[in-house]
């Protein structure tokens, strides 16, 4: 009998369906069991989200993409080697990164194979799961497919398909995502299951589907989907920088629940104390792509001293010790902003320079910015969107790395990839490695 393992902790309340997390225990039930109700497979499915948040992806990640991209530098030089894109097959930060995005398609995996004989399940809910572990599935693919290239593309949980699963495609991976995607648009429903915007919904999904469009040149579908997004009225861009990355957050498509309301992020970017400095400052590269009077430099970045040196460091995340109430953060995944720039980035491609400033100026006008003028040619415009790109998004999901690859601006495309883990190469010999490690 296959057996499911997931977190008791991740009971769904029944008064107001958010995770309650307890420490322990873990418990394994047969998935028969797991998917014989709504609150158990819901609790299935919230496990996925949990892994997602976890050290390795839900903070290590974007600052690894940080460094490689060059808008965080390092004041610990055992992380050099990021900076320096220097980084070795047995990288301890890019195995575990591989394996928890590894975990989660497992978990997801596991949930759509459970769902698919279960026959208990409501039909709303059982559409939502669905819909949500493809999700899931597919978000997971996107960052191994854009960090490693060719990867394994398991839709199983089968052990023996698994152990020996060879690379498959860049192609063959982004068609799986946007089938993935596609699908998670028809099941999800319009609206939040909760109060809170912690379970990706039909917006998410199509915020990703724009994401991905974009990444893979395909401008008109791009487009489309930032459009829908945008014109559901559900969010808003142009919400207080300071409430941007909070849990009640209007911009917020979709943020992963943290229990005690902080980021990792926040504890790993901020000085532990005004005498202390951060690992990872930004370098002086980004901070000198803000323009004067950028609301975003004052609110979103904080500075230290260390050596008689001034350094400042990402401050989007405030909090670094639990927080509660209005006050609390959660991990940002998706956000009406980046809506705007996928599809500024679409129009321009398409030749509509109008459209694309106007989406801009949005942006700008919640930064405290001058509107551009419409009459720029197709070049500068898209010069002026990866800027504002990379001042509205730097160290969220390592964004400015992805955009660098997507534009064709890496300043060494030799180092685009990041090596496949030897770890995972001595357990699967179908594993082969990428060139130049």
């Amino acid at each position: 009998m296959k057996y499911f393992l997931f977190i008791v902790c991740c009971l769904l309340s029944l008064s107001c369906k958010k995770l309650i997390t307890v420490d322990t225990p873990v418990s394994e039930l047969p998935s028969d069991q797991v998917f014989n109700s709504d609150v158990l497979a819901d609790a299935a499915v919230a496990d996925i989200y949990y892994v997602l948040s976890g050290y390795y992806t839900g903070s290590m990640l974007t600052v690894i993409n940080g460094m490689t991209a060059g808008e965080l530098s390092t004041l610990n030089p055992s992380y050099t080697v990021y900076v320096n894109n220097a980084i070795l097959p047995g990288d301890p930060l890019i195995l575990f990164t591989w394996r928890d995005f590894y975990k989660a398609i497992y978990r997801a995996n596991a949930v759509l194979e459970g769902l698919a004989t279960s026959t208990n399940i409501s039909a709303d809910k059982h559409a939502q799961l669905v819909g949500e572990a493809k999700f899931l599935r597919a978000f997971s693919y996107y960052y191994l497919v854009n960090n490693w290239g060719d990867v394994p593309l398991i839709t199983t949980t089968d052990v023996t398909q698994i152990a020996s699963a060879p690379r498959a495609t860049v192609a063959d991976v982004y068609q799986q995502i946007m089938s993935d995607l596609q699908n998670a648009v028809l099941l999800l429903p319009g609206t939040y299951s909760s109060s809170e915007k912690v379970r990706a919904n039909k917006w998410a999904a199509t915020a990703m589907l724009a994401r991905v469009s974009l990444q893979w040149g395909n401008w008109q579908d791009a487009e489309t989907n930032a459009s829908l997004v945008i014109n559901s009225g559900v969010y808003l861009p142009l919400s207080s920088l300071d409430s941007v990355f909070l849990k009640n957050s209007r911009s917020a498509i979709l943020q992963i629940w943290l229990k005690d309301g902080f980021t990792i992020a926040g504890q790993t970017f901020q000085p532990s104390n005004a005498s202390t400095f951060s690992f990872f400052p930004l370098t002086n590269d980004l901070i000198n792509a803000f323009e004067p009077g950028d609301k975003r430099k004052d609110k979103w970045t904080g500075t230290f001293t260390y050596s008689g040196n001034l350094y400042y460091y990402p401050f989007k995340y405030k909090k670094k010790t639990a927080a509660y109430g209005d006050d609390a953060e959660y991990l940002m995944v998706l956000r009406i902003a980046e809506q705007y720039l996928i599809r500024a980035e679409a129009r321009c491609r398409l030749n509509n320079i109008a459209g694309a400033v106007t989406d801009l100026n949005i942006i700008r006008q919640h930064a405290g910015l001058a509107d551009l003028p419409a009459d720029m040619d197709q070049e500068t415009c898209l010069l002026t969107i990866e800027k504002e790109r990379r001042v509205e998004m730097f160290t969220e999901w390592g964004d400015r790395w992805l955009n660098l690859k997507h534009t064709g601006n890496l300043s060494d495309s030799t180092n685009a990839l990041y090596p496949i883990p030897q770890q995972e190469r001595n357990r699967n010999p179908n594993l082969t490695q990428n060139e130049g490690y």
